[in-house]
């Protein structure tokens, strides 16, 4: 996809860049994964750090998006799921070889730049 191409896609997602930062909006149907940087931290603890080639996939046309789910890599990975209008839950695989994300980390979490913040953990999502 030509840089060009790839600007107007983002910007018709709704991401809107600041830096390399992305906001998460709500996608248009044909829009649905793209690569770039993203990172969970759980607890203090960095389980996810990926720069360039993380899967951020979007859900729903909501604004929800995963990170690092459907990989073929082993490893974490987490769900963002919007609640209403600046509030999201998320929930993670918790174990490197668990397909779901079963465990819930809260349902407090506010979008700060390209992050999602609770008490408990950050989910970070940026372009490539």
């Amino acid at each position: 996809m030509k840089h060009a191409t790839a600007t107007a896609a983002l910007a018709a997602m709704g991401v809107l860049a600041t830096t390399t930062a992305m906001t998460v909006g709500a996608p248009p149907a044909e829009a649905k994964t793209i690569a770039g940087d993203c990172s969970l931290t759980v607890d203090g603890k960095v389980y996810v750090d990926i720069k360039k080639t993380c899967r951020i996939e979007f859900m729903g046309g909501d604004g929800s998006f995963t990170i690092n789910a459907g990989t073929t890599k082993p490893g974490y990975f987490a769900y963002v799921t919007m609640m209403e209008k600046g509030l999201a839950s998320v929930s993670w695989n918790e174990t490197p070889k668990s397909m779901s994300a079963q465990a819930p980390l809260g349902e407090d979490f506010r979008r700060k730049g390209g992050c999602w913040i609770g008490k408990r953990a950050k989910v970070c999502a940026f372009k490539g």
